[in-house]
């Protein structure tokens, strides 16, 4: 497994784990969790998170920046050392069913950088709470750049996971590649239930 790739799956795993057990901050749920290498992609997954009028660059714009912009949201920190994460929390109550959308700030980036973004649908009756407030409507529609987001995927998309009408299957890959003189890792993973995308994670570093 590559090094990024499983030193992000076990800082989230100890994030949750260690959060849930003591009833701490809301915490991104865990990447899925996988024995194999991601399989390789031919182009770098992370795009720019767009928030309304607010585009977030990974490993670029900061978790300050974004509360700045926005005007809501405390960044948290949780985990000590290479476990540790910092993340903003926002929920779309109005959407349906509503989402959460954690951006994540890790050693990796010197816990600044939004070097993460983890999205997820919430069962009925899930509501914002105080570390995890709603996003303004001005901010909103949210997707990822190119269109990626959570609900029902459209066919072209479903053809790029090979995922088909009405499948359930989790699907991701890794990209690491030169773009403007830097090595990147980009690195994606989709759950998807009855062709609709049910949680999303993205990093890149």
């Amino acid at each position: 497994m590559h090094l990024f790739h499983s030193c992000r799956i076990a800082a989230l795993l100890a994030v949750a784990a260690t959060a849930a057990g003591a009833q701490g901050p809301l915490a991104p749920p865990p990447w899925p969790a996988s024995h194999d290498n991601p399989p390789p992609l031919a182009a770098d997954p992370a795009h720019p998170l767009l928030l309304g009028p607010v585009r977030v660059l990974l490993d670029t714009t900061t978790l300050a920046d974004v509360q700045r912009a926005i005007g809501a949201g405390e960044p948290v920190r949780h985990g000590r050392g290479a476990e540790a994460l910092d993340w903003l929390c926002f929920t779309l109550a109005d959407a349906e069913p509503a989402q959460r959308v954690w951006l994540t700030s890790s050693e990796l980036v010197g816990f600044s950088k939004v070097d993460g973004v983890t999205a997820v649908e919430l069962p009925p009756g899930e509501r914002p709470v105080a570390g995890c407030p709603a996003l303004p409507a001005r901010f909103r529609p949210v997707r990822f750049e190119g269109g990626l987001w959570l609900g029902p995927l459209d066919g072209e998309q479903r053809k790029a996971m090979a995922i088909p009408a009405q499948g359930s299957a989790s699907w991701g890959g890794l990209y690491h590649g030169n773009l403007a003189g830097l090595d990147t890792v980009g690195t994606i993973a989709v759950e998807v239930r009855k062709a609709r995308a049910v949680a999303i994670h993205l990093a890149r570093n």
